[in-house]
């Protein structure tokens, strides 16, 4: 073993014993051992209560639409701004571009909130331009049943991540069929499906990976800027963490586990869909 394996063996020795140690302490608590409250029967009744749970169905279905909505949008609004910088031969622009990456999703939720929030900025401005008599007249767009304002923070958030990380693609590929194509005769359209998309579409089911769990199992932007009503999973899972009743807790364990699966299931059933597309390795 090299020296330089060796000098990172301590710190991976030390997270993997944290990380598998809380692993199998939440497992634990999730199938009902919780000696501190009395449970010390091991079974899937937690499980179950939280998969016959309607409430629990309706904040999964909640954060399914909230994660593909905001991942299909961002991945088609990154593409297209990829091959808008692609084009662009300024440097100062790609770095503009890039600049929400580095900001924190709670504070792109604060912005978001000031800016079209009823009593937000454009509400004032609207206000003041005679074009509503009054800020409530403003389009519910911050704690409404639609996630507008929650699906506009992960966009703000996201199409600059993917343009830029496909953009790093785009600049590394052989664009001289793309060429030859175009002196072939073929349009735009057919170029970009039958050439590009397939050279493109490993980094973007990745992509789509990564912010589908992202996004399914955010807190902190489906907490200030969500509807009561309409809960996401994450928030769901908090609730019964924060109850009084410690009874609740290993439910919240199960919810968690249940979140991890949905998102170890979807990253599988991309993986496979990437494989079988063309530009997989079983169209190679």
């Amino acid at each position: 073993m090299s020296k330089k394996k060796l000098l990172i063996l301590p710190f991976l020795l030390i997270n993997g014993v944290v990380i598998f140690a809380a692993l199998f302490k939440g497992i634990q608590i999730s199938l009902g051992y919780y000696p501190l409250i009395g449970l010390n029967q091991i079974s899937l009744t937690n499980y179950q209560q939280v998969l016959n749970d309607p409430f629990f169905r309706k904040s999964l279905g909640y954060s399914c639409y909230l994660a593909l909505t905001a991942t299909f949008l961002s991945l088609l609004l990154g593409v297209v701004l990829s091959f808008l910088l692609l084009k662009a031969k300024t440097p100062w622009l790609h770095k503009i571009i890039g600049l929400p990456i580095s900001l924190p999703h709670i504070i792109v939720a604060l912005m978001i909130m000031q800016l079209i929030g009823q009593t937000g900025i454009i509400s004032r401005i609207f206000f003041q331009l005679g074009l509503i008599q009054e800020v409530g007249q403003f389009p519910l767009f911050i704690h409404d049943p639609g996630g507008v304002g929650i699906i506009l923070v992960f966009l703000y958030k996201e199409v600059p991540y993917v343009a830029i990380t496909t953009l790093a693609i785009l600049r590394q590929l052989q664009l001289g069929y793309v060429e030859v194509a175009r002196n072939l005769g073929a349009s735009t359209i057919r170029i970009f499906f039958s050439i590009i998309l397939p050279m493109i579409q490993k980094t973007l089911m990745t992509l789509f990976i990564i912010l589908f769990c992202f996004t399914f199992a955010s807190f902190e932007v489906p907490y200030l800027l969500g509807n009561p009503s309409n809960q996401t999973v994450a928030l769901t899972a908090y609730d019964l963490f924060t109850q009084a009743d410690l009874t609740t807790r290993p439910q919240a364990f199960a919810l968690n586990f249940v979140m991890s699966g949905i998102c170890l299931v979807v990253a599988t059933i991309a993986l496979i869909i990437s494989r079988i597309l063309p530009g997989g390795r079983k169209a190679a």
